[in-house]
């Protein structure tokens, strides 16, 4: 409990109120507020629930429930708000807020469809909303919906041109489409001003104060689900727009974890990074360093020497030596052959990655690529001998595997996304049997490969794509610390992979706690 004087006035003038006047529902809310700020949620949710009872045909108190119940951890408490939002939407179809908010909660919990339509609701209902073509467009960026994300993000700064949510999915956006002028204009703009953020708490008793390190490029670990909220307060500092170190005590943090996890797009936040955390008594969870070392060409060199483990052989090539024909002259000198691959660094989901199967292709292909400079990639053939390529996902979290994901494609560049697995019974069953015993189903050699894998990374957080050769080998495709743990959607057809994504988020947070404990 807080020992603020004005929140003891406030709570005592509060009781008071209610004793002088039971039937006043605003009474019994505000109070709740107060509670609710002081981390006192079970004493908060009995007066919001009373504010209800004193006005039960009220859509704005029934809201206020919601909204709390929505930030509860428990399974039960957020279906009770998404079926208050709905009573509230059933008695006032246009309440905007209401499908707001109902959207966040959606997509929060992963009805992304849902979301996308609770929002295109609200919408429709309060079109000047900047916050709500941004959370809009927020989705759609999620689904790779690039054109539809950028048309409300734009809707968004027409209305609110400082509006910093919108002007950071611009950046995100023009540096997938390589329009890199733009994208630097939209970072400036959407994190020049706020280069630190501190999430609000809705946990109980005391939060833990956690510091965040992130990049303003796309290089950051998807965090969210990782960090219990109900525990840590988080605030989230974007490392390039620090003006001075001094911006940040990092003494008043309990844990700090380095999100920034792309050695090649992110080299410069990261070694910002590893400067601020220099005279840190403990180290963060990923350390800047050991990220720094896990850029795709010096992956490939050091995991190479693992026994057990195949890594392609990757060589910096540029457009201009593609076109002249050295770097071909090159590539055969060293023993290459076509099929092969070129990616543009610093991209991810195949975005920029593409296979040439001849000479006229590789230089037509280059040519479709971000930047001067490329990567060529050794083309590792994995498919079995219909054709099918299979990519397996291991997460490593201090220390230990955990079996994600195995996605099978008649496609070389396999992504779960698009892979055939939401369409085939019998590969899903394939992926199951991974998932239960993945030892069983790689062989204990490539286990070994990948624990070694492990061991040299030396991240906290990570994961490992790869695939098997014919004598069980480990095709070591990419790993860093930027991979997901992206719970599937609610479609039944999924619920073999729910308690591999739970043992691996349980393992993360476990993780967060035992390095709290050791800092405290």
């Amino acid at each position: 409990m807080s020992n603020r004087p004005s929140d003891i006035e406030a709570e005592q003038y509060l009781r008071l109120a209610i004793d002088l006047a039971p039937g006043n529902a605003s009474h019994y809310a505000n109070f709740a507020f107060l509670l609710d700020a002081d981390g006192r949620r079970d004493e908060a949710e009995y007066y919001y629930r009373e504010a209800v009872t004193r006005e039960a045909n009220s859509p704005g108190y029934r809201l206020i429930l919601a909204d709390f119940l929505a930030n509860s951890p428990t399974a039960e408490h957020i279906a009770e708000a998404k079926a208050i939002y709905l009573d509230v939407l059933t008695l006032l179809p246009t309440h905007h807020a209401a499908w707001s908010n109902l959207g966040a909660l959606l997509f929060k919990t992963g009805y992304i469809s849902a979301a996308q339509t609770a929002y295109t609701a609200a919408i429709a209902y309060c079109p000047g909303d900047a916050t709500l073509h941004a959370s809009l467009a927020r989705i759609a960026l999620y689904l790779e919906n690039l054109d539809i994300a950028k048309k409300h993000f734009l809707h968004a700064i027409a209305l609110d041109p400082a509006l910093a949510e919108a002007h950071q999915g611009l950046a995100c956006i023009f540096h997938r489409q390589n329009q890199e002028m733009e994208a630097q204009f939209h970072r400036d703009k959407g994190f020049g001003s706020t280069p630190i953020v501190t999430l609000p708490w809705h946990g109980r008793n005391r939060p833990r104060p956690l510091l965040i390190l992130t990049s303003a490029m796309e290089g950051n670990i998807p965090w969210r689900l990782l960090v219990d909220q109900d525990v840590y307060q988080s605030t989230i500092a974007t490392v390039e727009y620090l003006e001075r170190p001094q911006q940040l005590d990092l003494a008043t943090y309990s844990l700090i974890f380095n999100a920034i996890g792309d050695a090649d797009l992110c080299r410069s936040a990261l070694e910002t990074a590893e400067c601020l955390l220099a005279k840190m008594p403990s180290p963060a969870i990923n350390a800047p360093a050991a990220v720094l070392c896990t850029g795709r060409l010096e992956n490939s060199l050091r995991l190479s020497r693992l026994p057990g483990v195949t890594t392609p052989r990757m060589i910096p090539v540029s457009k201009t030596d593609i076109d002249s024909g050295l770097c071909l002259q090159r590539l055969t000198r060293n023993g290459w052959n076509f099929p092969l691959l070129l990616r543009a660094p610093g991209f991810h989901g195949g975005n920029h990655f593409v296979r040439a199967e001849s000479p006229d292709v590789l230089r037509q292909a280059a040519h479709g690529l971000p930047g001067e400079n490329l990567l060529a990639v050794e083309w590792l053939d994995a498919g079995d001998e219909d054709a099918r390529f299979r990519k397996y996902r291991v997460m490593i979290i201090d220390g230990v595997l955990y079996p994600l994901h195995m996605a099978i494609s008649t496609q070389w560049k396999v992504h779960y996304f698009s892979s055939d697995m939401k369409d085939s019974l019998p590969y899903r069953e394939q992926e199951q049997a991974f998932l239960q015993d993945f030892t069983a189903a790689l062989g204990a050699s490539a286990v070994s490969g990948l624990q070694q894998v492990a061991q040299t990374l030396g991240l906290d957080y990570c994961g490992i794509d790869f695939g098997l050769d014919s004598s069980g080998r480990v095709l070591l495709y990419e790993a860093n610390a930027t991979m997901a743990i992206v719970p599937p959607d609610h479609d039944p057809c999924w619920d073999y992979k729910r308690i591999s994504i739970d043992n691996a988020l349980a393992a993360v947070k476990a993780m967060f706690a035992k390095r709290m404990s050791l800092q405290v």
